[in-house]
């Protein structure tokens, strides 16, 4: 979001100019763009960490195998 007042770029969701403090205008269309950008921002993130949560599981899995062939060797 541009401020009109200092022309600084802000973050989408800002309610007030990070350089010069005023007030950035909210018009439905910027509350409607704000709601979709988090909606978005959220998918982004638990896609995120859904693909950590399988690397993690992929490891475990590997490492239980190592294990369990190592002492089917031994034995």
């Amino acid at each position: 979001m541009i401020c009109p007042k200092c022309h600084n770029e802000n973050r989408y969701d800002a309610l007030t100019c990070d350089f010069c403090m005023a007030k950035l205008p909210m018009t439905k269309e910027r509350i409607e763009e704000i709601k979709q950008k988090r909606k978005l921002e959220k998918k982004a993130k638990f896609s995120k960490s859904m693909t950590k949560l399988a690397g993690l599981l992929l490891g475990l899995f590997v490492i239980i195998g190592i294990i369990v062939v190592a002492y089917l060797v031994r034995k």
